[in-house]
């Protein structure tokens, strides 16, 4: 029961800390989006009867994502990298995507559906690690309480 309480409270927080909202995407042919795609490392999982596809993507950070602080342009960032006060942080993606078109094979911006999260795992000078994470949508963005905002590139 505690360790419900627990791992609710801690769900709680994490979600707390990221203020979601919605990106428009163009409509394009399902093909096009699968091979654009698979090209910032993205494999197809499965293909339905009805076209619908799912692919995924699991490693470090890649061209699928773009993130921006404060007002600055989005761009891609790097898989590691060192912050300004000699800490070490290495940056991850985890994507599980479903992509349903029409019955005329286009994608529209409601046929997308999935969850991409970024984390970042921080590693201090005196050796302690700490986690953060940042969940979206493929027609979404979120921001992190330190002010990273990231979305689907």
């Amino acid at each position: 029961m505690i360790k419900t309480i627990a791992a609710l409270f801690v769900l709680t927080v994490f979600l707390a800390g990221c203020v979601s909202s919605s990106v428009s995407r163009p409509d394009v042919s399902i093909d096009a989006e699968v091979a654009r795609l698979k090209q910032q490392g993205f494999r197809q999982v499965t293909r339905t009867s009805d076209g619908t596809r799912i692919l995924r993507y699991s490693g470090r950070i890649s061209s699928a994502v773009e993130c921006r602080t404060g007002s600055n342009s989005f761009a891609r960032l790097p898989s590691r990298q060192r912050t300004a006060d000699g800490q070490t942080q290495t940056i991850t993606l985890d994507a599980y995507l479903q992509l349903s078109p029409g019955s005329d094979g286009i994608l529209r911006n409601s046929g997308r559906d999935g969850i991409y999260i970024v984390t970042i795992k921080t590693r201090e000078r005196g050796g302690s690690t700490t986690l953060t994470g940042i969940k979206f949508g493929p027609r979404g963005q979120a921001t992190s309480r330190s002010g990273l905002t990231c979305r689907a590139a």
